[in-house]
């Protein structure tokens, strides 16, 4: 399932490399598009929420220009507990 998360890029890191503690394999850190996000609350107030999304190093560039300006990314989620969707009217 693919969901779409739109906001404002404000900006792009890379995130630290990691090392597995027991086996000492390094594992390089991925690139974030981090996005100031929009969410109406149930009494119609806008609360404004950065989400980081990781990206593959190769759709960086697609981003890096892009920085200040409204935008839409196509995402995959993970979570470890279960995930609820509901339509907003």
């Amino acid at each position: 399932m693919k969901v779409i998360i739109e906001g404002m890029l404000l900006s792009t890191y890379k995130k630290p490399d990691f090392k597995d503690k027991e086996t000492g394999e390094v594992t390089k850190g991925k690139p974030v598009l981090q996005l100031l996000v929009d969410t109406e609350l149930s009494n119609g107030s806008v609360k404004q929420e950065m989400q980081d999304i990781s990206i593959p190093l190769e759709k960086l560039s697609e981003y890096e220009n892009q920085k200040g300006k409204k935008i839409q990314v196509r995402c995959s989620y993970v979570s470890k507990s279960n995930v609820s969707f509901f339509v907003n009217i």
